[in-house]
């Protein structure tokens, strides 16, 4: 048997699975998820007793579920330090979504450019590889210094953590790309324009998204570090506020919240890739 016909047969047990075992595998692997969410909650009530019995860890460093829940309701109705928890929350998803947006267009911009010209790659590459290990919180003072303590050092510390991430994983989505499509291509006369938008654009997006959905993690984490520059407001400096008076069930409702943020927008990126990357792990 040849080569292209143990590739036909392989599309077929691929694409041929019955739509029901699609649905069977679906459903088996959300029942996995919601398992593991319920696992977790039943440690943390062990371990808190809930009032159903003494806790183990002490309600100061670990209050139950049931109290944080009270104080999530609280704080939607008096709000935290003068701002309510909506106000807090849109100061955080602001600072946040600012620098996303730039890093997902200049970046990825830059990781492309980088990836199909060499002379690019040379300039840019170097200092943007320097600065990726740098820890951000060394580099918070120098920020304070050059841009004050609005709410510019915020958004740039965050820009500084995703921007190495997304351009670089761009410029590796582009070299991975197969050099027998992009010759295909050519021997079949696409320009510059074509060849970009119709097969090297296309066969870079799954690794594009999988730079985005890394980067939707870490920039949800750099929120800690941005809130921590002189302001009053946000989800993170609530927690981190909070903490200096041991109020454990306000920290516990900011670092949740930042969880489900951050769990959220992976899985809206999750479904956008799946509708504009349809086509990942079906080519041949």
């Amino acid at each position: 048997m040849n080569n292209n016909s143990l590739k036909k047969a392989s599309e077929k047990l691929l694409f041929q699975i019955p739509e029901g075992s699609r649905l069977s595998g679906q459903t088996r692997r959300r029942g996995l998820s919601l398992l593991s969410f319920t696992t977790i909650l039943l440690i943390w009530i062990g371990l808190s007793g809930s009032g159903l019995w003494k806790p183990i860890a002490d309600p100061l460093f670990l209050p139950s579920p049931f109290s944080v829940i009270k104080t999530f309701f609280r704080l939607l109705n008096e709000g935290y330090q003068g701002a309510t928890l909506y106000q807090h929350f849109f100061f955080s998803l602001f600072r946040f979504s600012v620098a996303f947006i730039f890093c997902i267009t200049v970046g990825t911009a830059v990781g492309l450019m980088m990836g199909m010209n060499e002379t690019i790659q040379a300039v840019l590459d170097p200092p943007i590889e320097i600065t990726r290990p740098i820890p951000k919180l060394a580099v918070l003072p120098l920020l304070i210094i050059w841009f004050g303590i609005g709410e510019l050092p915020k958004v740039v510390i965050i820009v500084l953590t995703l921007f190495p991430m997304m351009s670089i994983a761009s410029m590796q989505a582009v070299k991975s790309v197969s050099i027998s499509k992009i010759q295909a291509a050519q021997s079949l006369g696409a320009n510059k324009r074509i060849l970009f938008t119709r097969v090297i654009l296309p066969a870079s997006l799954p690794g594009i998204f999988t730079g985005i959905r890394v980067s939707l993690g870490v920039g949800v984490t750099m929120l800690v570090a941005a809130e921590m520059i002189a302001t009053s407001n946000g989800i993170a400096w609530m927690a981190l506020n909070a903490a200096d008076f041991l109020l454990t069930d306000v920290v516990l409702v900011g670092v949740l919240i930042l969880a489900f943020l951050g769990y959220g927008l992976e899985q809206i990126a999750r479904m956008i890739e799946k509708r504009v990357v349809h086509w990942s792990g079906k080519e041949t």
